[in-house]
């Protein structure tokens, strides 16, 4: 992998958690749930939809991808490889898997003790969970719902010599069955149809097409972009008025995802193809991904909360609190992820996985 490849890479990942953000500063909704606004209809429904359940849907699977990438480069599948492969997931998923699960976990018990914030909880208190409530909240199913990711890379990482092999024997067959799962979206119950064939797709080019990703992808990029913006406006308007045919909205869905990866690869070409980023005084925000991964869930939902609270629930107040609790959050992040770095190194790096 050269420079700027690499260099793609780590950016296009920044880019896909600010998405990640957004998708879940989403404030709208058809119930009152999580203390969302109730509202199907108006310009703050759609402006959301169009962000958040249009252009942001591309950076789950794109983060897959760049993951099965990234585990199988360099890689000739040797039990020592798979070996060292595992040890390192261990330190670099795991053991901040368990460190947010767990942290946010007693931070939320401690905030839900407190009168003066229990208020912002609807749901069961910690304190009344059973055992095995309380260990499916911190293994499968976490607070900080964000970490189902992490869960399945890790699993994902437990089964990659079976993933290395079907992709060695069967080749493009394996990508396809995935690809007709995630379509007729089939429930793999601890794996993710998306994880699944989003990984393998990575894995395949990691194995199989080398070199693929040093092309220059930019040049139909205006097509790829103005094809995947235009299918966004579509989902969002049949949503808007009130279409509910979910075939159509689901195919809709997944043409969006597949062109929009394309889209940001090759729009990321045209844009820095004769730049090197990393020299710009602003590089160093780029490594603070993970920790905005972690950090932004249960903060985000907290301060949307808090908004709503001190400013009604309104159409204005929705956009408004989706505009700005979303780049409070991030800022915030990156301010503590710096600190933390600079201050005290050794927990900042268990606590990102050594990113």
């Amino acid at each position: 992998m050269n420079k700027y490849l690499s260099v793609k890479l780590k950016v296009i990942s920044f880019m896909l958690m600010i998405l990640v953000v957004l998708i879940h500063s989403q404030n709208i909704g058809t119930t009152p749930m999580a203390g969302n606004i109730v509202i199907d209809h108006g310009y703050s429904f759609y402006f959301q939809n169009i962000i958040s359940n249009g252009i942001c849907l591309i950076a789950v699977p794109l983060f897959f991808s760049i993951s099965g990438y990234l585990f199988f480069l360099k890689f000739e599948g040797s039990f020592k490889e798979f070996n060292s492969k595992i040890t390192k997931r261990v330190r670099s998923l795991v053991v901040p898997y368990l460190f947010w699960s767990i942290g946010v976990l007693l931070f939320i018990f401690t905030l839900q003790l407190l009168p003066v914030s229990k208020y912002l909880f609807e749901s069961k208190f910690i304190k009344d969970y059973s055992t095995r409530e309380l260990l499916i909240k911190i293994f499968v199913l976490p607070i900080p719902l964000q970490l189902w990711f992490v869960r399945d890379l890790i699993l994902l990482t437990f089964i990659s010599p079976l993933i290395y092999w079907s992709i060695k024997r069967l080749k493009l067959i394996t990508i396809l069955i995935f690809f007709i799962t995630w379509v007729l979206d089939v429930d793999f119950v601890i794996l993710s149809n998306t994880s699944l064939l989003f990984f393998f797709i990575g894995a395949f080019l990691s194995i199989n097409k080398k070199t693929i990703l040093l092309n220059d992808f930019s040049k139909r990029y205006w097509i790829y972009t103005g094809f995947w913006l235009v299918l966004i406006f579509i989902k969002v308007t049949l949503l808007y008025l009130y279409f509910h045919n979910q075939i159509i909205l689901n195919l809709l869905n997944d043409a969006c995802i597949i062109i929009g990866i394309i889209a940001i690869w090759s729009l990321y070409d045209f844009l820095f193809k004769n730049k090197d980023l990393s020299i710009s005084r602003y590089y160093g925000i780029f490594s603070f991904s993970f920790f905005i991964y972690a950090f932004h869930i249960p903060s985000l939902p907290f301060l949307i909360k808090v908004i709503f609270y001190f400013l009604g629930k309104t159409e204005f107040v929705s956009l408004l609190n989706y505009i700005t609790a979303p780049i409070i959050i991030i800022f915030f992040s990156i301010i503590s992820g710096n600190y933390l770095k600079h201050n005290t190194p050794a927990f900042y790096r268990i606590i990102t996985g050594g990113r």
